[in-house]
């Protein structure tokens, strides 16, 4: 069985590092050969890795995602290819891929999606429901990354409950092994000037309009100076949340590592792991931060709350003061620490990769 991912880039977002630890895995099964295929080649961040754990990865000739002669270049990749499962994420690929389909007209190739927020801007526009509507209607079959992501989806293109067999859902994996051995650093070696006793917070995550960075940096100008902060990700907004850090006076304690690719040993080496956002479709950095083994707190947004299940370890959207009092109570009582690290440790179990991959092969089976 021949599968194709195809999706905009190997950026540093979480459908992006989903593949980069999803496919070279699939691969690993029997009768299975799964590709990517990419839109552009800009900011493809995981590419080498792929590269180097054998995985093969083109990308289409006009290197623009959002140029519409990419619905003939997929047709003729999947033909040439000789695909027998598409597999679509994020927009603007899922549109193209989904008229791909229409212009291919091969019933054998099967076409599946996968939806990976609880929410996008095309939502707040009506007009864009009939579209989507469309769009969806393409696919053979609709993954959603957590069960609040497959009801808004189906709230928004399927209100009358009339299509429901497509939608299924398959949370994200993570490689736990991977990241439960990973050494940690010496807190010095991460952060210059520090020592060992300085408690550490980190959040990982793209500096976007779906991240809130900046409640947690405004959290941190309320606890004590030994308490540092490590934002790990770039994004459009990396420049607003330095200017905020400056502004608050903590600019000496926030800590902007940017892009990179031992998020396992900087997770093993902090105290605590937030993940504030104003909308998630899963939180595989709130997944990550529990296999580590660390306490993971989270603002009480869908998606997130299908993850961390734990109520005491949400902290209200927006509110500085909240979390401020949440990370205070688990750095500083070690009952409430270490129960925090217990139910990481187990709830993390929950996401094994390897169960996931073989959830998604399975599905391709059926379809074909």
């Amino acid at each position: 069985m021949k599968v194709l991912h195809i999706i905009n880039n190997l950026g540093s977002g979480g459908a992006e590092k989903l593949l980069e630890d999803l496919i070279p895995l699939m691969n690993k099964m029997e009768n299975v050969e799964a590709d990517i295929l990419l839109l552009t080649d800009e900011k493809n961040v995981f590419y080498d890795s792929l590269i180097n754990k054998g995985v093969k990865v083109d990308v289409v000739k006009y290197r623009n995602m959002y140029d519409v002669r990419n619905i003939f270049e997929i047709k003729k990749y999947i033909v040439y290819g000789g695909y027998d499962i598409v597999h679509s994420h994020v927009f603007p690929t899922q549109y193209w891929v989904a008229l791909s389909k229409i212009i291919l007209r091969n019933k054998k190739v099967k076409f599946i999606t996968t939806e990976h927020s609880t929410h996008n801007r095309r939502r707040e526009k009506f007009y864009f429901m009939y579209i989507d509507k469309f769009i969806y209607a393409q696919y053979d079959s609709i993954i959603s990354i957590t069960e609040k992501t497959r009801d808004n989806l189906i709230d928004w293109i399927d209100p009358k409950r009339k299509n429901l067999d497509k939608h299924i859902v398959i949370e994200n994996g993570v490689d736990i092994e991977k990241i439960k051995v990973a050494l940690p650093y010496k807190k010095s070696e991460l952060i210059e000037g520090i020592n060992e006793n300085t408690k550490l917070i980190c959040m990982v995550g793209r500096f976007s309009e779906a991240k809130d960075q900046p409640t947690l940096i405004r959290a941190v100008s309320k606890l004590s100076r030994d308490i540092h902060l490590i934002l790990v990700g770039e994004g459009p907004l990396m420049a607003d949340n330095k200017k905020l850090a400056e502004e608050l006076g903590v600019s000496d304690r926030v800590h902007f590592l940017g892009f990179r690719q031992d998020i396992p040993r900087i997770l093993k080496t902090v105290d605590i792991v937030v993940l504030g956002s104003h909308w998630e479709g899963f939180g595989l950095a709130a997944v990550e931060g529990m296999a580590a083994g660390k306490p993971v707190v989270v603002s009480d947004v869908e998606g997130l709350r299908d993850v961390v299940k734990d109520k005491e370890s949400r902290f209200i959207l927006r509110s500085d003061e909240d979390l401020s009092g949440k990370i205070t109570n688990i750095l500083f009582f070690d009952e409430i620490y270490y129960r925090k690290v217990n139910y990481s440790n187990k709830r993390c179990l929950d996401f094994r990769l390897d169960e996931k991959v073989k959830q998604l092969v399975n599905l391709y089976f059926e379809l074909i």
